[in-house]
């Protein structure tokens, strides 16, 4: 029992400095809570659904804060069509885009059907693969939403 008490104050000592480790750690994070992140997946050519992944993306960041929110919409696929220029969503994703939302168009669908980077809307992000940057995206944490 006497080697016990004795190791108590070492015990107490770990967890303190554990504790201690932890609030640096936010500390060197700039002393902000982390950041919402979220990804959203389209891949339909339905202005509809652009229109819901807009909204959904626009609310969460108003309702969260634009500081505390890192939202991005990937455009796979038929998705595409809708970052054109002349697409049917452009001024609600020039919109997103004006409002620090990431849109992303998929660099493997832009060369199966031969679109260039000078066919997207302005501020459209190209990737080389759409769902690389899904994947990277989750594996970095974020949550994925598919509308």
């Amino acid at each position: 029992m006497k080697s016990f008490l004795h190791s108590l104050p070492l015990v107490a000592m770990l967890a303190l400095g554990s504790i201690a480790q932890h609030a640096l750690a936010d500390q060197g994070a700039g002393n902000n809570k982390a950041k919402y992140q979220l990804v959203f997946h389209v891949s339909e050519n339905n202005p509809q659904q652009w229109q819901v992944a807009l909204n959904n993306a626009l609310a969460f960041q108003r309702n969260v804060g634009k500081d505390d929110a890192q939202v991005e919409i990937v455009a796979i696929g038929p998705g595409l069509d809708m970052l054109k220029i002349d697409s049917k969503a452009a001024s609600r994703i020039t919109q997103a885009l004006d409002n620090s939302i990431d849109v992303v168009a998929c660099g493997e669908t832009m060369r199966a059907t031969k679109v260039t980077a000078a066919d997207l809307i302005g501020g459209v992000r190209v990737v080389p693969g759409g769902i690389i940057e899904i994947a990277d995206r989750q594996r970095a944490g974020w949550v994925y939403i598919r509308p």
